[in-house]
């Protein structure tokens, strides 16, 4: 047994030194070149951009050419002339062509407003893509940290079946020398065997956390952490100062903000519908042998047109609009008050993590002075193989907490800078770190 789970933990070991080995910014740019989210948020961005440039001429006049080939007759008689009725008979039969040009002079502040929806369109799109950035730092901060925490697990794993494993052979050599009677001898075998199924479960766990940040990066080969746990003793700016960066900050407020200015632009492009319309226009035609003589060579005019009744109601369209904007308004107010509570959430998790993390150094310092003292005391007979199996688990039940605790710190501070809009200053974070837990 001792043979196949050393060939198991020399197996593990020989893998992740076949790993790529990425820090948390290596990390991070590769999943911003892979993500599927991000480029799909990239393409709305895009979208937008262009939906603008295309408005932008929206304003200005239409030029265009127009070609056709016409066939008809128009037969008649001019009656109540001096020389008496004079028939005539016009062909139309030919090719006509011209230059023709169209401008909206004034549309009621439709076209202003359209433009201006667009432009926020293009804000809302932006904010978004800022959103999915931060939501993968999320995700990256938990799947990355997660398998640093399963590999500081696993140490800690195979540790405590190294230490096992030499309790059994100190329990072996007594019992042959008579020292300890037969059931010591099993208890620290069964403890042994219990500590090669926490490192067997240990390894497992490490080799699903490392799947998942290999395919969360797309990559087909394994990939193993540089940047370690951490955590900042230094206490975090107040509370107050976190609830103002996310109020200017966060991406879903600048969203919502965003979709109110649209829909703002959209009660004036309802309004429009009551105001009247001026157009000026003009033709010029370049192909005259065909003409008759009443087609003119050019035209130009203005023309102004308000619409009496119309297929749909403007009244119920202005009011449709209004209630956007009030449907924006809540929104935006609630979500205000969400990400409130997630900043405020976040901070006191960061905080309680730290505490943890401090408060367990005692406990580990505890744990491990006991485990030394119970294998001395075993040695000399003063302690069971039962004391040494306890303080063995205790310590390492110190260690993993520990562990624990500083990847709830790396998470909590994640989600705090998610919530207040500034995921790209957690390297920093990492940065100014004053503890980080050993490899």
């Amino acid at each position: 047994m001792l043979a196949v789970l050393a060939g198991a933990v020399t197996s593990s070991s020989a893998g992740a030194s076949e790993s790529a080995a990425l820090s948390w910014n290596e990390a991070r740019s590769s999943l911003q070149e892979v993500s599927d989210s991000r480029h799909a948020s990239e393409a709305a961005v895009d979208r937008s951009r262009n939906d603008e440039r295309a408005a932008d001429a929206l304003g200005l006049p239409s030029l265009s050419v127009d070609a056709t080939e016409l066939l008809g007759i128009k037969s008649g008689a001019l009656t109540g002339t001096p020389l008496g009725d004079i028939p005539f008979r016009y062909d139309f039969k030919g090719p006509r062509s011209s230059v023709d040009t169209t401008w909206e002079i004034y549309s009621g502040g439709r076209i202003a407003a359209t433009q201006k929806a667009l432009a926020a369109g293009v804000d809302a799109s932006t904010a978004e893509l800022t959103h999915t950035d931060q939501d993968l730092d999320v995700v990256l901060a938990r799947t990355y940290f997660g398998l640093e925490l399963a590999a500081n697990v696993e140490r800690t794993r195979t540790a405590v079946l190294d230490r096992a494993n030499r309790q059994l052979d100190r329990a072996t050599r007594f019992e042959q020398q008579g020292l300890i009677a037969h059931v010591e001898r099993l208890s620290a075998e069964v403890a042994r065997d219990e500590a090669a199924r926490e490192q067997i479960h240990a390894q497992r766990d490490h080799e699903i956390a490392e799947a998942s940040l290999r395919r969360l990066l797309h990559r087909t080969s394994p990939v193993a952490t540089t940047t370690p746990l951490f955590v900042c003793n230094v206490p975090l700016k107040p509370l107050e100062d976190w609830l103002q960066l996310a109020e200017a900050a966060n991406p879903t407020l600048a969203t919502l903000t965003a979709r109110r200015a649209q829909a703002e632009q959209g009660v004036a492009v309802a309004a429009a519908g009551w105001k009247p319309e001026v157009v000026a226009f003009g033709s010029y035609s370049m192909i005259r042998k065909y003409q008759t003589p009443i087609e003119p060579d050019w035209i130009a005019g203005i023309r102004v047109s308000f619409k009496i009744l119309s297929h749909q109601d403007r009244a119920s369209l202005v009011s449709a609009a209004r209630a956007s904007v009030r449907q924006a308004e809540s929104l935006q107010a609630a979500a205000s008050t969400g990400i409130a509570t997630e900043v405020e959430s976040a901070y006191r998790r960061v905080d309680q993590a730290r505490e943890q993390f401090r408060l367990l150094g005692s406990s580990i310092a505890l744990a491990d002075e006991t485990l030394r003292l119970r294998e001395r005391g075993f040695e000399e007979g003063q302690a069971t193989s039962l004391d040494v199996s306890e303080a063995r688990d205790a310590l390492a039940r110190a260690e993993t907490a520990r562990s624990f605790a500083a990847y709830e710190f790396d998470i909590a501070l994640a989600e705090l800078l998610h919530a207040a809009g500034q995921t790209h200053s957690y390297s920093d974070f990492i940065q100014q770190a004053d503890v980080r837990l050993p490899p």
